[in-house]
């Protein structure tokens, strides 16, 4: 993020014309002359009609969807993972959703089977506070009634108390943060780590841990430098399941 910019267009500024004094008409006589009436031309509105309308259609369009979207975005389709130090197989990760489901008194973080989390912060954003955590199973959830889906009975789960239920046509703005280790998918291959995922979400953002620089990367990816100075690495999953993404780093010299 940077400083906020001067978006101030320039003024025009137009100086008064200079006074220019009337020249004495020559033809005296004319000036007692009665005018004849003039005919009124029609004013001639059909080029002017349509656009007007258009534009009135327009903007009466775009009040409609802001008045239908004044709460607030929506915004659930990123995720951002942090790598810590691979000798801890251990990386951070960050989401947001919203809960919209009347009578909802928990929101849930689902483990991937081979992972384990730690550290699980969970806040409610419209209020700034941090919510009570709770470790559940897939038994626990699923007798909860909140989701469709059903979760296996085994699985883990962070649990998380709202501060009160959702009511009637509200929605609570949720983050999610959390600290997952996976011996399995971050490790040490001498020495260049490697992070193999497979990422879901149509926008995912992968940063390297401090001091590292990548080698290497099996799919297409936006790379970059963040304010941090951590290497960044955008993907773009456009399919309606997972990319498998293999990254490779090495300390800089």
């Amino acid at each position: 993020m940077s400083g906020a910019r001067n978006n101030r267009q320039p003024v025009a500024i137009i100086a008064p014309s200079p006074h220019i004094p009337s020249r004495p008409n020559r033809c005296a006589p004319c000036l007692h002359t009665p005018s004849r009436p003039r005919a009124s031309r029609p004013v001639e509105t059909t080029g002017l009609a349509l656009p007007l309308l258009f534009s009135l259609v327009l903007l009466a369009a775009l009040a409609s969807v802001a008045s239908a979207q004044q709460h607030r975005a929506e915004q659930t389709r990123e995720i951002t993972y942090w790598m810590l130090d691979p000798a801890t197989h251990q990386f951070r990760i960050s989401h947001d959703f919203t809960v919209d489901t009347p009578g909802q008194r928990y929101v849930h973080s689902f483990v991937r089977a081979g992972s384990e989390v730690t550290d699980a912060e969970v806040w409610d954003v419209d209020a700034g506070m941090r919510l009570t955590t709770t470790n559940v199973t897939g038994r626990d959830v699923n007798a909860l009634s909140f989701y469709r889906n059903r979760y296996d009975d085994d699985m883990a789960v962070v649990q998380a108390e709202l501060l009160e239920s959702v009511g009637a046509g509200e929605t609570i703005r949720v983050r999610v943060i959390e600290t997952y280790t996976d011996a399995e998918r971050y490790y040490m291959d001498g020495d260049e780590l490697v992070w193999d995922r497979s990422l879901g979400r149509p926008y995912n953002i992968v940063k390297l841990p401090p001091g590292w620089m990548l080698t290497a990367v099996n799919i297409p990816a936006v790379i970059s430098t963040d304010g941090d100075g951590l290497v960044s690495l955008r993907f773009i999953n456009i399919r309606s399941d997972s990319i498998g993404v293999v990254i490779r780093a090495r300390r800089r010299p």
